[in-house]
């Protein structure tokens, strides 16, 4: 089974406004096991950058002059998603930027057409019903090491996001087994067995024999109805 865990970086927040794709990351992961498998392009924008994505990234629009365009990559990026189950996090933002970017390469394809798509943020709040899901929250939650993450870079945080699915699905599936392992013990018949020398004979009080004398006679006398 092939995963395809992906991530971009962008100039800006909205791709509607005319926001472009400066990363493309993705790496794979093929049943359950990393592998060494990736793509990574940086992307000439073609535009500025926005200061406040310049500060998460710490690309500037000097940095990608030389870098080729989306639509050079295209055919690339397409072969390694397509047919594939993608994983994103926050899958809604890279979506819109994604097929805004397959749009002026006048291609016909969306990501809906290309591959199924995961997002891993409403998976996590599906685990996590309150609680940070950032993806730093949620590689310290599960002990995913992110020395390395001083800025962010999509190639780098495809693979943190990838160890940290796998990580949340293991964690999952643990407690899945447990609740299993409750439900197979409740489910257990219980019988009490008791080994007695004679058997148990338990004998009606003086009380409750003069009680059924007195109701055996009304009976009888046909006072009783």
């Amino acid at each position: 089974m092939i995963q395809i865990f992906l991530d971009t970086e962008t100039t800006g927040i909205d791709a509607s406004a005319g926001h472009r794709i400066i990363e493309l990351g993705a790496t794979v992961v093929r049943d359950g096991m990393h592998t060494n498998e990736e793509f990574h392009q940086l992307l000439n924008p073609e535009r500025d950058i926005d200061a406040e994505a310049s500060l998460i990234h710490g690309f500037t629009h000097d940095d990608l002059v030389n870098e080729p365009r989306f639509s050079e990559i295209a055919n690339a990026f397409i072969d390694f998603i397509r047919g594939h189950e993608v994983f994103m996090h926050n899958a809604a933002f890279d979506i819109q930027f994604i097929d805004a970017e397959l749009q002026r390469a006048n291609r016909t394809e969306r990501m809906a057409d290309l591959c199924q798509v995961t997002d891993t943020m409403a998976l996590a709040k599906e685990i996590h019903k309150s609680g940070q899901v950032s993806l730093d929250a949620l590689c310290s939650k599960y002990g995913v090491d992110r020395t390395d993450r001083d800025k962010h870079g999509a190639l780098l945080d495809s693979q943190l996001l990838a160890e940290v699915y796998l990580r949340m699905l293991e964690s999952k599936n643990s407690l899945l087994g447990e609740f299993e392992e409750l439900e197979e013990i409740y489910e257990q018949p219980r019988f009490l067995k008791l080994n007695r020398e004679s058997p148990l004979v338990i004998r009606a009080s003086a009380d409750e024999l003069a009680a059924h004398e007195e109701y055996v006679q009304e009976l009888t006398d046909g006072t009783k109805p």
